[in-house]
């Protein structure tokens, strides 16, 4: 495999120089010389071409020499496969080199990342105008490309969800706030048409504060937003993961209850929520007590009425509730009429 002396007028580092995938044989198929590259990748000390190639064309059964021997003969490019890991495809032209030898040049293809990584080549195992190089360095840089715009679209996707949550959360509270609400009323009311079943309904309740405006008066504004985040609290509680809690007012807040339908029920959660809105003030403390007034309309009434009808009587169903005393629940099993919905 010694490379001097092998064509004329051509020395053996100039050829290396140039040809560094070179592949110089007789015409038996011994091996006469190896570029400096493609040693770095075929089987240490091949004597002969087949030891390190086999024919690289699918379903290809001629003998290796007499395939290289026809591609010199015809100008016909030339496909070898190594028989060494990585076991790359390769491709080339052979052409003869004298009475009884022929010269090969290969090169890798859209093996060339491969090769790279096999055998750690650099810029130095390429000639000066090989386009391999030009092609590495572009499959590097877009691939440079690609992770930084993969990044950049993995932040975008992480703001837009942290822009589209703060545009339905309320700031103070961190429950829903009315456009939250919208977006989450409507898909309840999607899902029940679609499956429209008794037990896939859910329940609107609308809750408002009894006595908070004195809060506010007596005790200032920052004990209010306390007593408006008890109330997020005893909500988030009693609620259950696809439920929803919005705040959409001042001291006015709105459940969708799931699957929820049961009025025995419902009127024992009200009593819950109700209590535990009880219990941030003292009874009397500096003149205060804070309760809440609930109405609540069932889904199943509603399904040929628009959304807007829900709320409406839900809103009816809770200021019955404030009428009657306040601190109570009041749960309507049929829309209002006209005539009954300002009672």
């Amino acid at each position: 495999m010694e490379p001097s002396g092998l064509l004329p007028g051509i020395s053996s580092g100039a050829m290396d120089r140039i040809l560094p995938m070179h592949l110089l044989i007789q015409a038996g198929g011994r091996v006469l010389s190896v570029g400096p590259t493609l040693r770095k990748l075929v089987t240490p000390g091949m004597r002969h071409v087949a030891d390190g190639f086999s024919n690289g064309r699918p379903g290809g059964n001629e003998d290796l020499v007499a395939v290289i021997l026809g591609a010199a003969s015809d100008g016909e490019r030339l496909f070898l496969r190594m028989r060494q890991t990585p076991c790359l495809n390769l491709r080339g032209h052979a052409v003869p080199a004298g009475r009884d030898a022929v010269l090969v040049n290969l090169g890798f293809g859209i093996g060339l990342p491969d090769a790279v990584r096999a055998a750690g080549l650099t810029d130095r195992d390429f000639a000066p105008p090989e386009l391999a190089m030009e092609l590495l360095f572009m499959r590097e840089a877009m691939g440079g490309v690609l992770g930084e715009l993969s990044h950049f679209n993995s932040q975008l996707e992480v703001a837009r969800d942290v822009a589209e949550a703060q545009a339905h959360t309320d700031p103070l509270t961190g429950l829903h706030n009315r456009r939250g609400l919208e977006l989450a009323l409507s898909e309840a009311r999607t899902l029940t048409g679609l499956r429209a079943g008794d037990r896939d309904g859910f329940a609107l309740a609308h809750l408002d504060l009894d006595h908070f405006k004195a809060v506010n008066d007596l005790l200032g504004h920052a004990e209010g937003d306390r007593v408006l985040c008890h109330v997020a609290r005893v909500l988030g509680d009693v609620i259950r993961s696809d439920d929803t809690a919005a705040r959409v007012g001042g001291d006015e807040f709105v459940l969708i209850l799931r699957r929820f339908e049961d009025v025995a029920g419902l009127e024992r959660l009200a009593r819950r929520i109700i209590a535990g809105i009880e219990s941030v003030l003292s009874d009397g403390a500096d003149g205060c007590r804070v309760s809440a007034s609930v109405g609540i309309v069932l889904s199943r009434n509603y399904r040929d009425q628009p959304l807007e009808r829900m709320l409406l009587d839900a809103d009816a169903a809770l200021y019955r509730s404030k009428r009657e005393g306040r601190g109570r629940v009041t749960i309507l099993t049929a829309p209002l009429t006209g005539e009954t919905q300002g009672l």
